[in-house]
């Protein structure tokens, strides 16, 4: 158990312990998610929590939320996980029972408690991947916070904590736990389905670019960069796009994306890993566990723009059919190859879709408008489009470019990540606007893109 600081102590009322009991116990190696959620914490030094604070409805005591908690540890055997550290790669061993503290706070800053929870260092060989808090005010419960190691679960395993809490079902889970995920990948059927992933992976390494942007003569400091674009055009001219060339949505933004890695860059092919979550696999639907893998697509981005989405389509098919592998193989491969290329290849290029419907799956087009004449006459009619920088930090460390894409209540959200090691800020930014450039200027009539006044 971490300790809490000298004013978190001051403020701290009770210490509870909340004991549980559930199935599943075991030990094993860890699944290909959670060996690629592992690796990506071992190298941006952080455990990578998911959640924060949510506020209770009136008249909810201690002892609901403590039987919310009680019944998550017992359901969800990736919250009763600790890792073990004998050899190269932890194994982990699932408990039956055990006990989750939960600390009573009175009258602290929310945000106080939140922070101090993820941005200190969790030991996964003998904490909980879960922290769990209760604030009162005036001796009423009135937030609980919960922050879970992404380790422990993905955005897609959150959402069936969260349904599931509400439902509480009676049954038990279906599906595969990680351990279960674990023994599948080292049967005939998983080392097969390895074996694919890893030979479409070399195909690519092997026709990449080694870079996909110009690389800074040094870092920027601090060293990792996040901003961010909000823009109701791009949102409006990519259902626009979709709708004209009759393609998944998922296809469209990776189209766009690709066609403004490699306008900004100036090279093409482009490399993209498009995050997968692999819940249309057998047996991981409603499982709470890291099932996310990034794929590896390469793209041409030279020619006509629908022949770009093409490309994005088929290399996205392709991509999401090998994102479930052992991450382990893909490095290995990145190193061989690229020392009898002579260069170091560098792959971290991520584009996240979290705009709600699972990637690849086309929703209804019903409601898309079939061109821009459907839409405001004027951009003038549209809320500008608007960038800014809103985090600059030398820990936690960041990939070299990731991009999370999600939907506002009008309008797009873009949220860039950048390693300026690899990619510089400016080029960052560029790369933002390029998207909603190119996608207005693939829709007839082309306007102009909507960025504030005076730039």
């Amino acid at each position: 158990m971490r300790l809490p600081t000298p004013r978190e102590e001051a403020a701290i009322v009770e210490r509870l312990e909340v004991p549980f009991e559930g199935d599943g116990a075991g030990r094993g190696p860890l699944s290909w998610g959670q060996i690629e959620s592992w690796n990506a914490i071992r190298t941006l030094g952080h455990w990578m929590p998911l959640g924060g604070a949510v506020e209770l409805e009136p008249g909810t005591t201690l002892e609901d939320v403590l039987d919310e908690l009680r019944w998550h540890m017992c359901r969800h055997v990736t919250l009763r996980t600790l890792l073990r550290f004998d050899g190269e790669t932890p194994t982990q061993e699932v408990f039956g029972s055990g006990s989750l503290t939960v600390l009573v706070y009175d009258d602290l800053d929310v945000g106080s408690v939140v922070d101090a929870y993820r941005d200190r260092p969790l030991d996964f060989a003998v904490e909980w991947p879960i922290r769990a808090a209760v604030i009162r005010r005036d001796g009423e419960p009135t937030h609980l916070v919960a922050l879970l190691s992404h380790f422990a679960t993905d955005g897609a395993g959150a959402q069936i904590m969260l349904r599931e809490v509400r439902e509480r079902p009676a049954t038990p889970v279906e599906g595969l736990a990680p351990l279960a995920q674990a023994r599948w990948q080292e049967s005939p059927a998983g080392r097969r389905q390895n074996t694919g992933a890893q030979r479409h992976f070399e195909a690519v390494l092997r026709a990449m670019p080694p870079v996909r942007f110009p690389v800074p003569a040094a870092p920027a400091s601090p060293r990792y960069w996040r901003g961010v674009l909000d823009s109701v055009a791009l949102d409006l001219a990519l259902r626009v796009l979709t709708a004209r060339l009759d393609v998944d949505p998922a296809a469209t933004l990776l189209a766009v994306f690709a066609a403004a890695v490699g306008e900004t860059s100036g090279l093409t092919p482009v490399v993209v890993r498009p995050v997968v979550s692999n819940r249309f696999r057998a047996g991981l639907a409603g499982v709470v566990c890291t099932a996310t893998q990034a794929g590896l697509c390469l793209i041409d981005t030279s020619g006509p723009f629908d022949e770009v989405v093409d490309r994005a389509r088929r290399a996205a098919l392709s991509g999401f059919k090998h994102a479930y592998f052992d991450q382990r193989d893909l490095w290995a491969s990145v190193t061989r190859i690229g020392a009898e290329r002579g260069s170091e290849l560098q792959i971290g290029c991520f584009l996240n879709d979290r705009r709600g419907a699972v990637p690849m799956d086309s929703p209804s087009l019903d409601d898309l408008p079939p061109s821009l004449d459907d839409l405001p006459p004027s951009l003038a009619d549209l809320p500008p489009s608007s960038f800014t920088w809103i985090t600059r930090q030398d820990h936690p460390g960041l990939e070299p470019l990731i991009l999370d894409v999600e939907s506002l209540a009008e309008g797009l959200r873009l949220t860039v990540h950048t390693d300026t090691r690899w990619v510089a800020p400016a080029d960052s930014e560029r790369l933002l606007w390029a998207m909603e450039e190119i996608a207005l200027r693939e829709c007839p009539p082309s306007p102009a893109p909507v960025r504030p006044l005076g730039e």
